[in-house]
C-alpha cells in the first residue's frame, strides 16, 4: 500500500493512498500520574459523625508519578488503524519521531 503523510511539529498525518483512509500520530504519550485515591461519601460513618468531610481522602491506592511519557509500539498502532503494518511506514514514523523532539514534546506538556 502507498501512503501519504504530512508533517507537523510534534505529530504526523497518515492517508491510505487506495481508500483515504486517514489518522493522526502523535510522537509519544504523555500524561500527569496523579495517583488513585479512595473518597470519603456521604454514607460513610465518619461524614455522618462530622468527623470527616464528603470528598475526603480516605487512602491513597497508588502514589503520584509525575509526569510520565512512553513511545507508541507502531506495529500495535498501525494495526489498529489500518489493519496492516507497512514497513515504509513504520520506518518514517520512527525516523521522524527523534529523541530529541519526544523531550521536546514532553516539555510542552509539561508546560516548560
Amino acid at each position: 500500500m502507498s501512503y501519504t503523510t504530512t508533517k507537523h511539529q510534534y505529530s504526523i498525518d497518515v492517508t491510505r493512498n487506495s481508500d483515504n483512509h486517514a489518522c493522526s500520530f502523535m510522537c509519544s504519550n504523555v500524561w500527569e500520574d496523579m495517583g488513585q485515591y479512595t473518597y470519603y461519601t456521604a454514607d460513610d460513618d465518619e461524614v455522618k459523625s462530622g468527623a470527616k468531610n464528603d470528598g475526603d481522602v480516605k487512602a491513597e491506592i497508588s502514589a503520584p508519578k509525575g509526569w510520565q511519557q512512553e513511545d507508541f509500539n507502531w506495529d500495535t498502532e498501525l494495526n489498529a488503524v489500518f489493519g496492516e503494518v507497512d514497513s515504509d511506514l513504520k520506518k518514517e514514523l520512527i525516523d521522524y519521531f527523534t529523541s530529541d523532539m519526544k523531550a521536546k514534546y514532553f516539555a510542552t506538556q509539561k508546560g516548560e
